[in-house]
């Protein structure tokens, strides 16, 4: 909370300050500048907007003034831009005091005290509720016997203000400065505003030229970042919702049909009415929707465990085409029930050490995947030896085919390319490629220009770890599965 006139305000923490002059534009907290002027209108030009802007800011100011422009005639100057000035002063959150007023405050008639002093007024600042110390100072009751001192003096406030909330605004007389004498200050000052053409104009050296680039393309790169990463997390909520939705209706669909099968059988035993067949049918289908919500629970296994590095594989001595030929047998007739006829091209022995199990996993998958994208279509699996010892397997089917919009998205987990071509999880071709990508090998949808979808799967002889690390993280809208 922030203190203005008595009043509390919340205000944000602000890495920057707007100083109030469009020369100048916004100053990091812990800027040390300087102004070199010509008179008490240069004067009243640049630092009664630099105060009236901390002011509004919530800042504690404080203006040590020195001839020409003297404590009363500056506070003049600033009520006329600061209506309530008054109120400002009595509540503490600005004072306008002579240089000599000032040392006198800060405890000692040198430049050590006046810094000790700075420090002391930003810390009493922030305890007190404002969001930093704005400060001004002229210099022009420096004698050029204590130049020597006072550029010490700048130089170690430069070094105490930067890591404070304080921006100072040091004023130099251009009379009285020799052209060394405004080398000294530029080297002790961030930035210097200058007259010119009627204008004022900010000079920084090479080094602050170069510092303010590299902190904007900093800067730059950060919010390029933060944006990205947004980006992903909002897709992976996106996906995690998506999944959560689509999990939550294809767990309970076949849940509810086994419900009914099972009701169903209670009821008729219940009135004595039961018949053999019909219970047998019944049996049959709660049968089929148990075996369905096993593999969608399978499914949700394969994911928590692939998503915590924990897809393990037990590899064995097995023949891939062997292995293929029985997993056609048996899914022949769930193909032949969507109208596809499935021939194997397996006919010499490919051996290897996989994991059977996992690599069942992926046939099924992939067949399944063509059943429901390619009713009434023919289907093919074909497997062969790779030049290197391992197994090149292939399912085709000859339907639709993939988009060209979704084909490099077709592996990627939570989504489904129609989900008018039966229910699914959107994980079937993604569990895929965690499974085959822990036995080292690779899968990619290949080229078919006769229509289809071919998905081709390589191995090496042996698997390349020992299990899968894999993390959902996006989702992919019209990919297959």
């Amino acid at each position: 909370m922030s203190r203005t006139h008595g009043v509390f305000t919340s205000h944000a923490v602000r890495a920057s300050t707007a100083s109030g002059l469009h020369a100048l534009g916004d100053l990091p907290w812990g800027s040390h500048v300087c102004q070199f002027y010509r008179d008490a209108a240069d004067l009243r030009e640049t630092l009664v907007p630099f105060l009236r802007a901390g002011l509004e800011q919530n800042e504690q100011c404080l203006w040590v003034t020195s001839a020409p422009l003297p404590a009363a005639e500056a506070r003049a100057a600033l009520v006329a831009a600061v209506p309530d000035l008054a109120g400002r002063l009595e509540a503490g959150q600005i004072e306008i005091l002579d240089h000599a007023a000032w040392y006198e405050r800060a405890g000692a008639t040198d430049t050590t005290g006046a810094l000790r002093g700075w420090v002391r007024r930003e810390a009493d600042a922030l305890r007190r509720g404002y969001s930093g110390l704005r400060l001004t100072g002229n210099t022009a009751w420096l004698a050029q016997a204590g130049w020597p001192s006072f550029m010490d003096y700048e130089a170690q406030a430069a070094a105490a203000f930067a890591p404070r909330r304080i921006v100072a605004l040091c004023s130099y007389s251009v009379e009285r400065c020799g052209a060394e004498d405004v080398l000294d200050v530029l080297r002790r000052h961030d930035v210097a505003l200058a007259r010119r053409s009627g204008g004022w104009e900010s000079l920084e050296g090479a080094a602050q030229a170069a510092a303010r680039a590299e902190l904007a393309r900093a800067n730059a790169e950060l919010e390029e970042r933060v944006r990205r990463r947004t980006a992903a997390l909002e897709a992976a909520l996106r996906a995690r919702d998506e999944f959560l939705s689509v999990a939550s209706h294809e767990l309970r669909t076949p849940l509810t049909a086994l419900q009914l099968a099972l009701a169903a059988i209670l009821r008729a035993r219940e009135r004595g009415c039961a018949r053999p067949e019909d219970e047998g049918r019944r049996f049959a289908r709660a049968f089929e929707q148990g075996q369905r919500l096993a593999v969608l629970a399978d499914e949700l296994l394969d994911v928590a465990r692939a998503r915590a590095g924990e897809l393990a594989l037990s590899p064995a001595a097995l023949d891939a085409s062997a292995l293929a030929r029985d997993v056609a047998e048996r899914l022949a007739e769930q193909l032949a029930r969507s109208g596809c006829a499935l021939s194997v091209d397996a006919p010499a022995p490919v051996p290897g050490r996989w994991d059977p199990r996992r690599l069942e996993q992926v046939l099924v998958n992939l067949l399944a995947n063509a059943a429901r994208h390619a009713p009434g279509a023919p289907v093919e699996v074909a497997v062969k030896a790779a030049a290197d010892g391992g197994a090149l397997l292939a399912v085709r089917d000859h339907g639709p085919g993939v988009p060209p919009e979704a084909r490099t998205r077709v592996f990627e987990p939570f989504a489904r390319l129609d989900p008018s071509h039966g229910g699914g999880l959107g994980l079937g071709l993604w569990i895929v490629r965690q499974i085959v990508e822990a036995h080292g090998g690779a899968v990619s949808l290949g080229e078919t220009p006769g229509g289809g979808a071919a998905f081709l799967v390589s191995l090496p002889p042996t698997p390349a770890r020992a299990r899968c690390v894999a993390v959902v993280t996006d989702a992919a809208s019209g990919a297959r599965a």
